[in-house]
């Protein structure tokens, strides 16, 4: 009787397939047929699958794993940096001038200078100065986010357009830095309700300029070896980004969202919220998550602590959410079937969160709502275990995970030794049985703006900068094997946005989700893993990269 198998498209043999099936398991080959996984298992095993128009890849020992997630960035967001003024990476004043002045001076035909990267501590406590931009850049409103995404610094032209002066008053849960001297604005603006008075004047970028950006970014993404990202914060501009690349077939990448929800939201917006979830969702994008901010950025005191911070010991931050408004939304929302995922900096939001959690579910019942809390520098010990206990997701980005240069200077300063000892706790939180997802929050990540998984994967590994940054482990035993860390890229992503029966792990009839690596990376040198290259990405069986050496 003839065989009815079907030859595959692709056979990958005499490799170490890395599976991620949450047994560890492993397999020397995997066959592809148009956009599924048909087998996996031996080179013999793959006999069956081979006919004349199959193509048959020789792995040589090197390794396949599943296509890598990215559970928390901003592509559409940093797709537009592409094309701004890039301050990533730059240590002092003086080269994040030259570099602003040379970007203005051959960009002349822009009227609004915007860019990102600029770090915390190249500036003094109370941020860099509009002084400083004003001598530069005297004719155009300028705009540069620092690293986080949560400062912004501006020129005079822009606190003047803005009409922010020295009477100005703070707005919920933002700040504006100022001279000491004459309380007059200095430059810089915390958080998003202080920075949207700014931003807020200027036109957005436009929809060509959008998908312009995104383009480029999937492109980086393919050589990354990335096919499935959730967009951390999205609104009905950067939908439609998604929704006019899905509509030219340009979509390519598997897409999650999280719509943002900001206090004082009423019955009208709430129901544009989730006619947006409805309007915009599609096979490659589902935007069934919404977005709340509950604090900022320990660097600049806007994370909400337990205790007070150690160098303002009558402060411990305060919560972007009246506490009561965010149990009310977050039931709200978890009764409309949203899945809810939270920034939360500082111990005092983790577990604000944690409680608004635990309320929605008593009201509306315990569910797989596979809600998040994202970034978790700092969790108090007695909350870990609570994560698994109500099904929350721990989404961890691990490039932190190591100690700067001026980390003592600024951080433990701030948080003091004990708590500084508890940063990034991942370890502890895998122990604990929790699910634990990982993103970049690229463009927002980090000292050297990368989306790249096997730098965070080696960060995770070794808590040591790729460069830079101290030679001494940060808080070694909360390194993470590496196992684990992949199966935080792929898998534990895929279950994070309810995609884990159709990609994050390498099984038979599972989209072709692939990256082949150009070494056996489960026996290289830690301190090496980020100068691993990818030789192919496949998402869904097609090729979004593949270097001429394979």
């Amino acid at each position: 009787m003839k065989s009815l198998r079907i030859h595959a498209d692709l056979v990958l043999n005499n490799g170490i397939v890395y599976t991620a099936d949450g047994e560890g398991r492993k397999a020397e080959a995997v066959a592809v047929s148009r956009d599924r996984i048909v087998c996996v298992g031996s080179d013999h095993e793959m006999k069956p699958f081979i006919g004349s128009n199959t193509e048959v890849i020789d792995l040589a020992g090197r390794t396949v794993l599943p296509g890598f997630h990215d559970a928390h960035l901003h592509p559409v967001l940093g797709g537009l940096d592409f094309n701004g003024c890039s301050l990533a990476g730059i240590e002092t004043l003086e080269s994040c001038l030259d570099t602003i002045r040379t970007y203005a001076r051959s960009h002349p035909e822009l009227p609004v200078i915007r860019g990102s990267g600029w770090i915390h501590d190249g500036f003094p406590p109370q941020g860099p100065d509009r002084i400083h931009l004003d001598r530069i850049v005297p004719d155009r409103p300028v705009m540069l986010k620092a690293v986080d995404g949560h400062s912004l610094w501006v020129n005079s032209m822009v606190l003047e357009a803005a009409g922010i002066t020295g009477s100005t008053p703070d707005p919920p849960g933002g700040l504006i830095e100022r001279y000491a001297a004459s309380m007059e604005p200095s430059g810089t603006l915390r958080e998003w309700s202080a920075m949207k008075l700014a931003e807020d004047l200027y036109p957005p970028a436009t929809l060509q300029e959008r998908t312009a950006g995104m383009r480029l970014f999937m492109e980086e993404a393919g050589r990354l070896g990335i096919v499935a990202v959730h967009d951390a914060m999205v609104d009905e501009d950067i939908l439609e980004t998604y929704a006019a690349l899905h509509r030219s077939g340009r979509l390519l990448l598997r897409t999650s969202a999280s719509i943002l929800c900001e206090p004082g939201m009423d019955s009208r917006e709430f129901s544009r919220l989730v006619q947006m979830s409805r309007e915009f969702h599609h096979r490659l994008l589902k935007p069934r998550s919404v977005k709340i901010f509950l604090d900022g950025v320990i660097e600049g005191h806007t994370a909400f602590l337990i205790r007070p911070y150690a160098d303002r010991p009558n402060f411990r931050g305060e919560p972007l959410w009246a506490e009561d408004e965010f149990r009310r939304t977050v039931e709200k929302l978890d009764r409309q079937g949203f899945q809810v995922h939270i920034h939360a900096i500082g111990d005092g939001a983790v577990r604000m969160a944690l409680d608004g959690f635990e309320h929605a579910a008593s009201v509306n019942g315990l569910r797989d709502s596979r809600h998040q809390i994202v970034h978790l520098d700092l969790c108090h010990p007695d909350d870990i275990p609570r994560f698994r206990k109500l099904g929350v997701v721990a989404n961890f980005q691990p490039a932190w995970f190591y100690e700067e240069d001026h980390s003592e200077a600024v951080t433990l300063r701030m948080l003091g030794k004990a708590r500084y000892a508890q940063l990034y706790r991942i370890r502890s939180f895998l122990e604990s049985g929790a699910v634990v997802a990982c993103g970049s929050d690229w463009p927002f990540s980090g000292r050297f703006a990368t989306f790249n998984p096997l730098t965070a994967i080696r960060t995770g590994v070794t808590r040591l900068a790729v460069e830079g940054g101290s030679r001494k482990v940060f808080i070694p035993e909360e390194r993470v094997d590496l196992e684990d860390m992949i199966v935080c890229h792929t898998r534990n992503c895929a279950y994070a946005s309810f995609d884990e029966k159709v990609s994050g792990s390498i099984e038979t009839g599972k989209q072709a989700d692939l990256v082949v690596l150009d070494r056996n990376l489960l026996e290289s040198d830690p301190l090496e893993i980020h100068e691993t290259r990818i030789l192919l990405t496949l998402f869904e069986g097609k090729t979004l990269f593949r270097d001429p050496a394979l």
